[in-house]
């Protein structure tokens, strides 16, 4: 299947969870992260039961430091 994250396409298995997602973008430590899956943010404890479906829209925001 495929799911856009941040407007690019990746491949990933069907009925996915996020964890593939994490391990597909090389994505250790999720920490510093907010999710939104077709404009609906995904709270942190939701992450692991979450399933990502096929054209499912995925915005993946990193915090960062800095000023």
């Amino acid at each position: 299947m495929n799911v856009i994250v941040n407007n690019k396409t990746l491949e990933l298995p069907d009925a996915a969870k996020l964890s593939a997602l994490f391990e597909k973008l090389s994505i250790a430590s999720p920490q510093g992260i907010a999710i939104a899956i077709n404009e609906q943010v995904v709270p942190k404890s939701e992450w692991e039961s979450c399933v990502l479906k096929d054209n499912d829209a995925v915005l993946l925001i990193r915090a960062t430091q800095g000023g």
